[in-house]
């Protein structure tokens, strides 16, 4: 066995090159030691101050011999200018930020380490640069040298012990804000002439880390927290501990910025804050709990807006972008256990998914509901008690929970989280009894169930009453007849409910969250095959003048979908009526409804979008939470790429980039496909907007013949772009798992397609999109 202790680390930057110098100490009794190592050349290894034997094979440094305290290695590396992993050159305006981005195993690729989240180390990092350029790491710098060759040496505090994927190093020309009223320094860095877009996120960031310390009981760790923009990013952010990086979108904000801007920023800040003690005080032992940091720090980051910003109802927004994402990939035969087991650390990246952050958030929720609020946070708070600065796996939390909540609650998780999928509840009343049945609900029904453990929770005739549903079935006996009856309440039940009629379906009276849920349901068993359109139809023109923005943006996006197949508009009244509900809202919930209604109506009917467009002309100063639907509206009515892509070189913020882009996805010109993709590799669109691009254009009915011809024709060039700049091939996954839409008009020959060009690593993400097809053809069938 070989226990690390401390890595110290001297880098010298010429350039994007670096040498480097570093002391590894460490505890062993092995004859030999492996270490990670990819793209470094080494030039030296000692042992205990003498010549090692070593040889690299793979992505391993093997180092002959025993060595009892301290290894030195010499060795070089280079910031990649193609990929956005490891450590790599962000491109802005002509120049280029050197950044990194480490997890799940791409530390490796700036040191020789031992890459595995249980080998915590402490850190102590020194590094030579030119003079006038700045250095970030996750400690404060302790000292700034001179060289005699006009370089400087940063070198900056020692970390504490923590994993490899949570070292940081930046170097740029950085502009920064610094809040040092009280501990730790928040401190904001961007590239120059951005930084006064920061001030809400330092905002954010202060508050929440109050909110935390207080529900945690325990300050947090370090001195100072930087909050970095890094102008290329293949994630929305990253954790690391101290020196917490994020692409624009997730950090900038202002004034001028949309609602649902300030809501994506405030979020994001709150998700990676709360990984400063959920991942980087206590982290996991093994990536088969990935989803125990993921999921804490999504449920945790929507807990803390709760007290931030009341006004955004971050509850219904937990259930609306985490809840119902997920209970849509959990119904597919594709889907995983919550922990699942990694053997290959390359099959980490299909694991950040829906399941692992959405998924594990709600049942986290079901079961904060479940043993109540305060029981659930004593029990955190043991948790990072018993295992700071150390590593932990899932069962050790239930078994915090359990002490602390005086039941034993390891068997209810055990059945969540080692289970795939979920079950629907059948609700059937007869006479002075409700029977409650359960089975695994699936899209496509494979002949596969399971019985859960469901925390089941109802009202019937006013009165709340909950029930461990632990088999198929169970009744309960009503004394006075039934007269209203409803089933998971608030929505806090990750789980389907089928009443056996709508007027059983109605006889309660819904809050927001439940209203949400229900017509989630049902256009979800409309997808299933369990109803027919027009019991679905029933249910949402129940909706038509109801003023739930969460209600509205949902039944918004399933009438889009449909669209989307059938380039037919079904939902005409309801967004027409949805956009007079919303068209004055002064709160913000009531601006995101309108945002999303007018963006749909845009692209659905082409007399609304005649008459918005007019609006282009003032764009620049029309309120910025209508700015989406006006520029798809130019765009559907005069098909102007040139004028949109002008726009969109033209400005240096990303909220604006991608408001563009989606305008530009909306063309309907198929001769743009060729052009989108040159700038695509060029990289005039930005490498980390790929994904998003791509997805949106084939769901586009008026040119996605062309764009789905083009990514078969050129899939070989495409996979190996995508694959370079994502380090992998977890970017490629994304695009084939879009390309279900491509099978809406010639299903069998995009599935055979689709069979011809799967891999292992992308095995999921294109049985996914074959399912999805499928699905997509089925509910065609029905609807013409």
């Amino acid at each position: 066995m070989h226990n690390v202790e401390k890595y110290e680390i001297f880098l010298d930057f010429n350039g994007y090159n670096y040498e480097g110098i570093e002391k590894i100490y460490l505890t062993s009794d092995e004859e030999k030691l492996e270490l990670d190592s990819v793209n470094l050349d080494i030039e030296s290894v000692k042992s205990d101050g003498r010549d090692a034997k070593f040889e690299v094979k793979g992505e391993k440094l093997i180092i002959y011999g025993k060595v009892e305290r301290e290894l030195e290695i010499r060795f070089k590396g280079k910031a990649s200018n193609d990929s956005i992993l490891g450590i790599y050159v962000a491109p802005y305006n002509g120049k280029g930020m050197i950044t990194t981005q480490f997890e799940a195993i791409y530390a490796r690729r700036f040191i020789p380490c031992f890459d595995h989240p249980a080998m915590k180390a402490k850190f102590r990092l020194s590094v030579k640069v030119q003079k006038g350029l700045k250095v970030i790491s996750n400690m404060q710098v302790e000292k700034v040298e001179e060289d005699v060759n006009g370089k400087v040496i940063y070198h900056f505090q020692e970390t504490p012990r923590m994993s490899t994927y949570l070292l940081y190093l930046g170097i740029d020309d950085f502009e920064e804000i610094v809040d040092n009223s009280k501990r730790p320094t928040i401190i904001l860095a961007t590239v120059p002439r951005k930084s006064k877009r920061g001030v809400f996120a330092i905002n954010v960031a202060r508050n929440v880390i109050e909110f935390y310390e207080k529900y945690f009981e325990i300050p947090y760790q370090l001195p100072k927290v930087h909050l970095i923009q890094v102008p290329e990013f293949a994630a929305g952010a990253m954790e690391n501990w101290g020196a917490i990086t994020f692409r624009e979108t997730a950090l900038l904000a202002d004034e001028s910025s949309s609602v649902y801007q300030k809501f994506r920023v405030a979020e994001v800040v709150a998700h990676e804050l709360a990984h400063q003690w959920f991942g980087n005080l206590v982290t996991l032992k093994w990536w088969d709990d990935l989803w125990l940091n993921e999921s804490f720090a999504t449920f945790m980051s929507f807990k803390s807006l709760k007290y931030l910003f009341p006004q955004w109802d971050s509850e219904g927004h937990l259930i609306y972008s985490e809840t119902l994402s997920a209970l849509e990939d959990d119904s597919l035969s594709t889907t995983h256990p919550i922990e699942a087991h990694v053997r290959d650390p390359h099959e980490i990246e299909q694991m950040f998914d829906n399941i692992s952050y959405g998924k594990g958030a709600s049942i986290l929720r079901m079961i904060e509901a479940y043993v109540g609020e305060e029981n659930f946070r004593k029990g955190v708070v043991h948790y990072l008690n018993s295992f700071k600065f150390g590593n932990a796996e899932g069962k050790d939390l239930w078994d915090s929970i359990s002490k602390v909540a005086g039941q034993n609650i390891g068997d209810i998780m055990a059945d969540w989280i080692t289970k795939p999928g979920y079950p629907i509840i059948f609700v059937n009343a007869s006479g002075n009894s409700v029977r409650f049945s359960q089975k695994r609900f699936m899209l496509f029904d494979s002949g596969l169930n399971e019985t859960y453990k469901v925390p089941l929770t109802y009202e019937i005739n006013g009165k709340f009453g909950t029930l461990l549903l632990d088999k198929e079935s169970a009744e309960i006996k009503i004394e006075e007849g039934l007269k209203s009856i409803k089933v998971n309440i608030n929505r806090t039940g990750f789980y389907r409910v089928l009443y056996d009629s709508l007027d059983l379906a109605f006889s309660s009276k819904y809050n927001v969250y439940e209203e949400l849920g229900l017509v989630n349901d049902y256009w979800n068993f409309l997808l299933a095959d369990l109803i027919n359109p027009k019991t679905y139809f029933d249910v949402i023109n129940k909706f038509v003048y109801a003023s739930n923005s969460f209600v509205s943006r949902e039944v918004t996006s399933q009438f889009l979908t449909l669209y989307y197949l059938l380039k037919n508009n079904y939902g005409k009244d309801f967004l027409v009526n949805q956009v007079k509900i919303f068209r004055k809202a002064n709160d913000d919930l009531g601006k995101l409804a309108y945002s999303a209604v007018s963006s749909a109506l845009a692209i659905m009917d082409e007399d609304f979008a005649l008459g918005l467009s007019t609006l282009f002309d003032q764009y620049e100063n029309i309120d910025s939470n209508i700015k989406d639907a006006v520029a798809i509206a130019y765009a559907v009515t005069t098909n102007d790429f040139n004028t949109l892509l002008e726009k969109y070189k033209k400005y240096n913020l990303d909220e604006e980039k991608n408001r563009i882009l989606n305008a530009i996805s909306s063309l309907r010109d198929p001769s743009i496909v060729d052009k989108v993709f040159s700038l695509i590799f060029n990289k005039t669109i930005k490498a980390q907007d790929t994904r998003f691009v791509i997805s949106s254009l084939v769901r586009n009915p008026y040119i996605r013949e062309e764009v789905c011809g083009y990514l078969m024709n050129n899939f070989e060039e495409i996979k190996k772009f995508v694959n370079t700049v994502y380090g992998g091939p977890w970017g490629l996954g994304s695009i084939v798992r879009g390309m279900s839409f491509c099978g809406v008009d010639k299903p069998k020959n995009v599935i055979e397609f689709l069979e011809k060009v799967k891999f292992k690593e992308i095995e999921r993400p294109t049985r996914e999109s074959e399912e999805r097809i499928k699905l997509y053809s089925r509910l065609k069938q029905k609807l013409l």
